[in-house]
């Protein structure tokens, strides 16, 4: 597995480079077939994804998803001690070493109805991956394994918020600094939309829901001209659907107050997983034995590709090694942990998805 997530991450495989993306999949795509896996190439609107199953399947009782895409930035792939080190060793390119090593030590795939799905868009919401997949190509399954939560070995993400970005205008009307009554500044009036704004969110506490102010643009060079527009862009992070219509209603009577035009909006929703379901059931069991002691549940702020097959009713596990400083620099990864991990995905594959 080791030497696997070395290529991988060597192909830096960053989402607006989807040209590494393509080649990253047409090496995982030969090996898949090399073993005997159907796989199919699927694209949209410039986005690359691989589908790979036993028996040609658009059905799985297991599917094995994970992105393959990384954000920029970031190391090479070096090891210090028990630290596997590089960007995308722990988000989460080493998810597809181990389906990749687990495929390999197969010796009858027709005894497996099991898929695996990797795309190359979750780190940019997942719109034109996981969802145009599940939502127009009808690929399914009975669960999902999807290794992008957690955090920790031992943790199960059993739900995450919901995303609102927003990208805003806010018009005005120029005029010399010197005398603000003769124009409507936008760099005024914006900040006092984004006050009201704030004044939406309780933070006391981290599971509420959040607003980032991300984007800010005002003016030109001139620090003695008010200006005649502004921009924002904004990622709302909300706790459940509820809250986002709470928020989302006071947002509109906000934005018709200062005047404020949405010129771009993107929504993902939010993420719950049925602890009751059978077989998420089994993995929970399943995780336990060979942790020697409870699992933990989890709610994570971010979000991943789980909120689609969420939306889908199939259930999504999402578990991991320790790891940390995701998107970050020092990502890494801890290779004992990574070793457990196999081995759970390994026995639950073994015993679910066998015929």
């Amino acid at each position: 597995m080791l030497e696997e997530l070395k290529t991988l991450i060597n192909f830096h495989p960053v989402t607006n480079d989807q040209t590494a993306v393509c080649s990253l999949l047409d090496y995982i795509e030969a090996k898949l077939a090399a073993k005997g896996l159907i796989t199919e190439r699927i694209v949209h609107e410039g986005i690359h994804s691989l589908y790979a199953s036993t028996h040609g399947q658009k059905h799985a009782k297991v599917m094995l998803q994970g992105h393959v895409d990384v954000v920029p930035g970031g190391e090479s792939f070096r090891i210090d001690g028990d630290k596997i080190y590089g960007r995308g060793s722990f988000d989460m390119l080493f998810g597809t070493a181990s389906f990749l090593a687990y495929i390999e030590q197969l010796e009858n795939l027709a005894d497996y109805d099991l898929s695996i799905l990797l795309t190359g868009d979750e780190e940019v919401g997942g719109r034109k991956g996981v969802y145009q997949i599940l939502s127009t190509e009808g690929y399914t399954c009975d669960i999902c394994i999807l290794p992008d939560g957690g955090d920790h070995l031992g943790a199960m993400c059993i739900a995450s918020k919901g995303i609102n970005h927003f990208r805003l205008r806010i018009p005005g009307m120029s005029h010399h600094g010197s005398r603000p009554w003769e124009g409507d500044g936008a760099g005024n009036k914006t900040a006092k939309l984004l006050h009201d704004i704030s004044e939406l969110f309780d933070l006391g506490d981290p599971y509420n829901s959040t607003v980032t102010i991300s984007q800010l643009e005002a003016g030109t060079a001139a620090l003695n001209q008010g200006p005649n527009e502004a921009f924002v862009g904004m990622d709302i992070r909300y706790k459940d659907e509820q809250d986002a219509e709470r928020i989302r209603a006071q947002l509109d009577e906000i934005f018709q107050r200062y005047g404020a035009t949405i010129i771009f909006e993107e929504r993902g929703r939010s993420f719950a997983l049925d602890t009751e379901n059978p077989l998420v059931k089994k993995f929970v069991d399943m995780y336990s034995h060979h942790l020697g002691e409870p699992v933990t549940f989890m709610k994570s702020h971010g979000s991943s590709d789980a909120r689609h097959f969420d939306e889908k009713g199939i259930p999504a596990i999402l578990f991991r090694p320790d790891g940390g400083n995701a998107h970050g620099d020092g990502e890494w990864l801890s290779y004992s942990s990574w070793q457990k991990f196999h081995d759970v995905l390994t026995d639950y594959v073994e015993t679910t998805a066998k015929q």
